[in-house]
């Protein structure tokens, strides 16, 4: 993976959460519509075992984008996202919508 500073922020966020949120352990997902995509992670306070939380939204084309420049991938099949907290109103909470794993390219997860 090469270097993303010279990268869009979006796309160095999403980088920098994965890297820190993939220390963890357990895997990121992603929830997508068909304009957005919710970076669902694991929380901080409680270790292996511990919840999810929905922590940014962006563009579906700022994930393509990092895909493509091999910042990250995807997992190939899509499937239920663990429960996280989230307001009930945002669309990522849908139990309808399934998720993805994302993880840095390389390594990470």
């Amino acid at each position: 993976m090469t270097d993303p500073k010279h990268a869009r922020r979006p796309i160095r966020q999403l980088v920098k959460q994965l890297e820190f949120r993939s220390t963890f352990g357990r895997p990121c997902y992603l929830k997508r519509n068909t304009v957005h995509a919710a970076l669902i992670v694991p929380m901080l306070r409680t270790g292996a075992e511990g919840p999810y939380s929905y922590v940014q939204t962006f563009q579906r084309g700022t994930i393509h984008e990092a895909i493509v420049l091999g910042y990250i991938a995807l997992g190939p099949d899509l499937g239920e996202v663990p429960e996280f907290a989230v307001a009930a109103t945002h669309w990522s909470a849908s139990p309808d919508l399934w998720g993805r794993t994302i993880s840095l390219r390389g390594g990470g997860q």
